[in-house]
Parts: structure tokens; C-alpha cells; sequence
């Protein structure tokens, strides 16, 4: 019986990885939607720890630099955000549709951009409000395969880019979420990756911890935010995204 058992336990779990095996491009970015969807609102207090030995054209400061960034922040749909920073420097930043605006705390001064009229001056497409599977599609040619329990989501642009010849996406499917990103310039050599780290909060998946790191000429910058406090779903009023 034992035997039996566990030669059933053994069949389902392969008929499962079968089935995961089967899915396409389209099924992988519903299912990732299908989680993003769920956050209608979130907040979060930040820590962000950036280091780096870039040399800066002009710059005094020579050798490893190392710069902790503590702050909040607000997110609403699909077009509004709020960022405050409180250390080094006390800046707040807002967007709300078309319009952004940088307030700096210390001074006083607030600059207020109209984005739609800055993106016709500059010749910029118009964002979506959403990141479709057509949206991605029509810039990306993706591609699908399977890693483990993961999936990796490929994506090469359409039209050449001197910056950007590869991005590569590995998505957990015990969580439907990105937990791996990496970008990649020419000669396909890695420029750019990131790991995330995931919590069920309000029965959504957010990010509490991103690494990242960046590898350029003038050298490499390394960057880890922490998110504390995160409130999911909790209802934050318009009036929090307020321009004026």
C-alpha cells in the first residue's frame, strides 16, 4: 500500500510539472498580472543603502562611496505615486497622471512639470496605464523556458538599442512574481541585474527587499532597499497625491 502510495504522490507531481511545462508566454504574464492586480494602493517606509566606485567626470570624491537614503512611500493605481525623502536630504516627489512634482523641503522651492507637454516637446510615446501582454509584445519579441520550478520570460527588442540587446525575467511560480531581472548591452554581456524578496500582506505578494547592481564604464554601483511597515489595501485618499 505504502508503495502505491507513494507511486500516486509520484504521478501527480509529475502530471503538475507536465502542466507547468505547457504554459505559454501569454500564461506566464496573466499570471504575474494576476498578483499586481490585487495591489490597489500601498505604503511603505524605505531604507536604501547605495555603494558605488564610479568615477564622475569632475568629481572630488575618489574611491568607494557609500550613501544611506531613508524615506516613504505612497502608490495608488496605475498613475499615482508620492516619494519623501528624509535623509540625506528632505525631498518629496509626486506623480498624478500628466503632472510631477519635486518639492525640496529644505528650501521651499517646488518645480511642477506638465508631463504630457514635456513628452510632445521631446517626441516621447505616451506610457500605458497598464503593462499588457500587447503592450509587451509590441516592443519585445519574448520568448519562454522552463528552469527548475521557474520560468524564464526573454525579451529582444525590436528595434535595435545601443543600451539594451536582452532582458531576461525569472518568475517564481509558487508566487507568480519576478524575483530575478537582468539586463543585458552589447556583445550580450550583463549590465544590470536585480533580486527580489517577497511577503504575503493583505493575501498580495509585495517586494521587501531589492538588491541590484549596475556595471558601467565608469564603473559599478551597488543599491539594497528595504521596505518596513508595508500596508496593503488599506485605502489612501486622492488628497495624499495632491498637485498644486
Amino acid at each position: 500500500m505504502k508503495k502505491i502510495m507513494i507511486g500516486l504522490v509520484s504521478m501527480m507531481l509529475l502530471v503538475g510539472i507536465a502542466q507547468a511545462a505547457d504554459l505559454s508566454v501569454d500564461d506566464v504574464l496573466k499570471n504575474v498580472q494576476s498578483n499586481q492586480k490585487k495591489i490597489k494602493d500601498m505604503y511603505a517606509e524605505t531604507t536604501t543603502v547605495i555603494t558605488s566606485n564610479m568615477t564622475i567626470p569632475g568629481s572630488k570624491d575618489k574611491g568607494p562611496q557609500k550613501m544611506t537614503q531613508k524615506g516613504k512611500m505612497w502608490t495608488k493605481g496605475e498613475d499615482k505615486s508620492k516619494v519623501e525623502i528624509d535623509e540625506p536630504i528632505k525631498q518629496t516627489t509626486i506623480n498624478n497622471g500628466d503632472k510631477m512634482c519635486i518639492i525640496n523641503e529644505t528650501t521651499g522651492q517646488k518645480m511642477v512639470q506638465d508631463m504630457k507637454k514635456l513628452r510632445k516637446e521631446k517626441g516621447i510615446p505616451e506610457p500605458s496605464k497598464e503593462l499588457s501582454i500587447e503592450k509587451a509584445k509590441e516592443f519585445f519579441d519574448l520568448s519562454l523556458r522552463k528552469q527548475g520550478n521557474d520560468y524564464i520570460l526573454t525579451g529582444i527588442p525590436k528595434k535595435a538599442d545601443r543600451v539594451l540587446t536582452k532582458l531576461e525575467f525569472i518568475v517564481a511560480t509558487d508566487k507568480w512574481v519576478p524575483v530575478k531581472v537582468l539586463m543585458y548591452g552589447p556583445q550580450n554581456k550583463l549590465v544590470s541585474q536585480s533580486t527580489v524578496d517577497y511577503q504575503k500582506i493583505s493575501d498580495v505578494w509585495v517586494p521587501v527587499k531589492n538588491k541590484s547592481s549596475l556595471t558601467t564604464p565608469a564603473g559599478k554601483m551597488e543599491m539594497e532597499m528595504l521596505f518596513f511597515n508595508v500596508k496593503v489595501n488599506k485605502g489612501i485618499g486622492d488628497g495624499e497625491f495632491k498637485i498644486e
